[in-house]
C-alpha cells in the first residue's frame, strides 16, 4: 500500500509540474542559474591586467539582469524586461568580441572601454557644472589612472559602436545583434513602444496593449546565459587564470540549469 501511495504521489507531482506554464518554469531556472553565477567566489583571481576584472564584471552584471528578467517574466510582466534583456544580449556580444581579439588587442580594448567610461563621466560632470550644480565626486584619482588606450583606429570604433564590434567578431553574432536591435525599440520611449502600448484599432481610436516579447518563454535566454558563462571561462583561461578557478562559474551555472548544457574538458 505504501509503495502504491508513494507512486501515485510522484505521478501527481509530475503532472502538476507539467501543467505549470513554461515561462514560469524557465524563469525559475534562469533565476537559479543567475543566483549561482553571482555567488561564485572569485576573490583569488590574481590580476595581471584589467581583462579578468572586466570579463567577470560583465558576466556578473548579465547575471544580475537575468534575475530581473526572470522575476518580471514569472510575474507576467515580460514586456517590461526589455532593457534588462538588451543588456544581457549586449554583454554576450561584447564578450564574444573580446574573445575574437588577440591577447594584446584585448588588453587595449579593455582600456579603451574604461577610457570611454572616464570620458563620459567627465562629460556628465562638466554638464552639471555648466548648470551650476555640484557633485560629491572628485575625479582626480580617476583621471590620473594610466590607461593604454589608442585615440583612434579599429578598436576605438568597435568600442564606441556595437555594430562595428559585431562585424569585427570572428563569427558574427548576427542573431544576438538582431535580438538586441529589436529589444532596443522597447527599451526606450520610441514610437514603436508607444504604438504597442497604445495602438489604434480603426485608424481613429486608441486601444491598449503591450509588446509581445520575442523570447517570452526564456528558451533563448537560457542559451545566452550559457554562452556568457562559457565565453567568460575561455577568456579567463586565455588570460592565464587556472582552469580550476575559471571553471567555477560554468560549474555553478551547470549545477542549476538543464542538463543539456555541457562544456569541453
Amino acid at each position: 500500500m505504501g509503495d502504491d501511495m508513494s507512486g501515485k504521489q510522484a505521478k501527481r507531482k509530475r503532472q502538476a509540474e507539467r501543467s505549470r506554464p513554461t515561462h514560469v518554469k524557465n524563469a525559475e531556472r534562469v533565476g537559479r542559474a543567475a543566483d549561482a553565477v553571482i555567488a561564485v567566489d572569485v576573490g583569488d583571481i590574481v590580476l595581471k591586467d584589467r581583462v579578468p576584472q572586466v570579463v567577470v564584471g560583465i558576466c556578473r552584471a548579465a547575471a544580475a539582469q537575468s534575475k530581473v528578467v526572470a522575476m518580471l517574466t514569472a510575474a507576467g510582466n515580460a514586456a517590461s524586461a526589455a532593457p534588462n534583456r538588451r543588456l544581457v544580449l549586449e554583454a554576450a556580444i561584447r564578450l564574444l568580441w573580446l574573445a575574437s581579439l588577440s591577447r594584446d588587442e584585448r588588453r587595449q580594448a579593455v582600456d579603451i572601454m574604461l577610457e570611454k567610461d572616464r570620458k563620459d563621466t567627465n562629460s556628465t560632470l562638466g554638464y552639471l557644472s555648466s548648470l551650476g550644480q555640484t557633485v560629491d565626486f572628485d575625479p582626480t584619482e580617476m583621471n590620473e589612472f594610466e590607461l593604454l588606450s589608442p585615440t583612434k583606429g579599429a578598436l576605438q570604433e568597435q568600442t564606441r559602436k556595437l555594430d562595428a564590434a559585431v562585424k569585427a567578431t570572428e563569427v558574427e553574432p548576427w542573431s544576438l545583434y538582431a535580438m538586441w536591435r529589436e529589444e532596443t525599440k522597447s527599451a526606450h520611449p520610441s514610437g514603436s513602444l508607444a504604438g504597442q502600448y497604445a495602438p489604434t484599432f480603426d485608424d481613429k481610436h486608441l486601444a491598449s496593449g503591450e509588446p509581445s516579447p520575442m523570447d517570452g518563454d526564456l528558451e533563448a535566454h537560457q542559451l545566452i546565459q550559457f554562452l556568457i558563462v562559457m565565453t567568460t571561462r575561455d577568456l579567463l583561461i586565455q588570460d592565464g587564470v587556472s582552469r580550476e578557478i575559471a571553471d567555477r562559474i560554468p560549474e555553478a551555472f551547470h549545477a542549476n540549469s538543464p542538463t543539456q548544457f555541457e562544456w569541453p574538458e
